[in-house]
């Protein structure tokens, strides 16, 4: 993984680096000494680990690590100062450690172990939640085909028949709308119609149109949805805009 460090003091820096590169688990992609310099390598850069010193010649590192979390970056943050008393905050801010200097290798590589634990939880979290993705039987002619939520555009009820749209074929659905509601809710999808659910991971961009509605404009098929005006409310509620 690759790493950032902010750190005001030359000889500190040069030290942090040379125990990340003995420890072998991590690459150092660059550097900053200050809370501007820090902010911006960090968005240019996007590491996925920060070693974040917390006293900064024009702001803090906690006043860093929120900034980067504001903005929807969620890097590993391991705090490196010789202040104790904002342990309790940082950790607040979901820190992985908090080396209070001089920490020896040991300590480094101690964190970077949590990193790595933290990491494979997550990832098992990850694969979890595919295992328990609903599996979706739909006809083709002939066959039958298996359908995961990230195959679907939207769910159609049309003349008392619900319809699947998916990339290439619109395929029937022996199933409720309401049924199938209850199925992708957790995989975000969205009543944007009586008789449309819209998979909102598949939308490109909303268009306003009359009475307040909007046009659903999909990503890879050329096809429109427009919305009713309670479900227009609805998604700008969901969506807080």
């Amino acid at each position: 993984m690759r790493a950032f460090i902010v750190e005001d003091e030359p000889l500190a820096l040069q030290r942090i680096n040379r125990m990340i590169s003995q420890d072998g688990r991590l690459q150092v992609v660059g550097s900053a000494s200050t809370y501007q310099e820090a902010i911006k390598g960090i968005e240019e850069l996007k590491p996925e680990v920060i070693f974040l010193d917390i006293r900064l010649p024009d702001g803090t590192g906690i006043d860093v690590a929120k900034e980067v979390l504001s903005a929807g970056l969620k890097p590993y943050i391991i705090f490196t100062t010789a202040y104790g008393e904002y342990a309790l905050e940082a950790f607040r801010l979901s820190a992985v450690d908090y080396l209070l200097k001089p920490f020896s290798q040991e300590d480094l590589s101690k964190a970077i172990d949590k990193i790595f634990e933290k990491r494979s939880n997550s990832q098992q979290v990850i694969n979890l939640i595919k295992a328990e993705r609903p599996i979706i039987p739909v006809k083709l002619g002939n066959k039958v085909i298996f359908l995961n939520p990230e195959d679907i555009y939207y769910v159609q009820a049309e003349m008392g028949e619900v319809s699947i749209r998916t990339k290439d074929n619109l395929l029937p659905l022996s199933k409720k709308l309401y049924e199938i509601e209850e199925e992708l809710k957790p995989y975000n999808f969205f009543r944007v119609h009586r008789a449309y659910l819209v998979n909102l991971s598949k939308v490109k961009e909303l268009k306003s149109v009359e009475q307040s509605k909007y046009i659903v404009v999909f990503k890879d098929i050329n096809e429109t949805i427009k919305t009713s005006r309670e479900g227009a409310k609805a998604l700008r509620d969901y969506l807080n805009i």
